[in-house]
């Protein structure tokens, strides 16, 4: 009994190894991230010299705008002692009314003019960081495509990275050949405009 079970199971198994079975195709491979390069723009800055002539423009226009304001604030003082003369020793209480609203608007038009200096010394420094990025851009572009990069990711926005894709030296040593640390290209000083006119009587 045991004989003819075994010859069966050796005629199954014979018979299982002539069955086609369907091919299973190969897992694709599995593509490799795009390699990013790697540039610290500050110490390229530094190394040109740019960020001591960075910090002089923005020094110049800070001096530049609080001069501006310095004589927005003489102005209306001087306008204002004017009306207090025109007043006399005993004005009236309406005249003393409007004085104290003049005092007011000028204390407002000083305030918005050092808001408005901020303003335009935040913009002016932006302006400077956009304007030598734009220098940088085509060089480290050009760097990163001759290494096989896809794009150029700034060292101070990663936590870490492989030293091999920096292409800080690279680009500092193209920009020197190139005469870009002569010096910046200079942008005209902001302007704090007028707050107001003085205020009228």
């Amino acid at each position: 009994m045991n004989r003819y079970l075994l010859i069966a199971a050796a005629l199954m198994l014979s018979a299982c190894d002539k069955i086609p079975f369907p091919s299973v195709p190969a897992p694709a491979p599995v593509a490799a991230a795009p390699t990013m390069a790697v540039l610290d723009l500050g110490a390229v800055a530094k190394a040109l010299g740019r960020d001591e002539v960075f910090r002089q423009q923005v020094e110049a226009a800070g001096q530049q705008l609080r001069q501006q304001l310095g004589e927005l604030s003489s102005n209306l003082q001087t306008r204002l002692r004017e009306e207090q003369a025109k007043l006399g020793e005993d004005p009236s209480e309406e005249q003393r009314q409007q004085l104290q609203r003049m005092l007011a608007e000028a204390q407002r038009q000083v305030q918005q003019g050092q808001l408005l200096a901020r303003q335009k010394a935040t913009e002016y420094q932006a302006q400077l960081a956009q304007q030598f990025r734009a220098e940088v851009q085509p060089v480290a572009a050009e760097i990163a495509r001759e290494r096989g990069a896809a794009g150029v990711v700034l060292a101070n926005s990663l936590v870490w990275f492989e030293p091999a894709v920096d292409i800080t030296g690279e680009v500092i040593d193209a920009l020197r050949a190139r005469g870009a640390a002569s010096g910046a290209p200079a942008l005209a000083p902001p302007q704090s405009g007028q707050a107001g006119e003085p205020p009228a009587r």
